[in-house]
């Protein structure tokens, strides 16, 4: 059988047409909506929970869509209004963002290398205290390649960041 790709779907169609041709017909007709329908009625795929369903949209939205399911959300009491500041304070600091989506910030970058120097820390070391394995490649090559993190990295190094400021 030939390696599926993303986005490809013969193999997919091909197994339904040759193991279950009475769904790869209702398919062809119309009569069942997607791929994917036809493929969890065939046993093949399972069906996605609600849960996963919004994970995967939340992932596909823009920033514009999630701040407004966010605003919608609060508008239905799911989620708290943010708490107003006291009269007397003055404005609050916005928390600076240290990433655009999975790619650290120029800035980040460079406060992150200061603070390795000033402790003389290896990657591997900042792993570490960030609370996964200690192999530092993924942030050096971040750091220096302006590779890719994974998304709880990144909030690792944001916690990090902040506690470390400063010193």
């Amino acid at each position: 059988m030939a390696k599926k790709t993303k986005g490809d779907d013969a193999p997919d169609l091909h197994r339904l047409k040759a193991e279950f041709p009475e769904i790869h017909a209702a398919l062809a007709a119309g009569k069942i909506p997607s791929l994917r329908q036809a493929l969890v009625l065939a046993g093949l795929k399972p069906e996605r929970s609600r849960l996963e369903k919004l994970k995967n949209s939340w992932a596909k939205a823009n920033d514009a869509e999630r701040e407004s399911f966010l605003a919608w959300l609060k508008t239905k009491g799911t989620l708290p209004a943010p708490a107003a500041a006291p009269p007397d304070a003055g404005p609050q600091p916005a928390e600076t963002p240290i990433a655009s989506g999975r790619y650290l910030l120029p800035s980040a970058i460079a406060e992150i290398r200061t603070i390795m120097a000033r402790r003389r820390l290896k990657p591997d070391d900042v792993m570490a205290e960030l609370g996964f394995p200690p192999d530092g490649r993924p942030l050096a090559r971040a750091l220096t390649r302006n590779a890719s993190l994974r998304l709880s990295v990144i909030a690792g190094l944001g916690v990090w960041l902040r506690r470390n400021a400063g010193e």
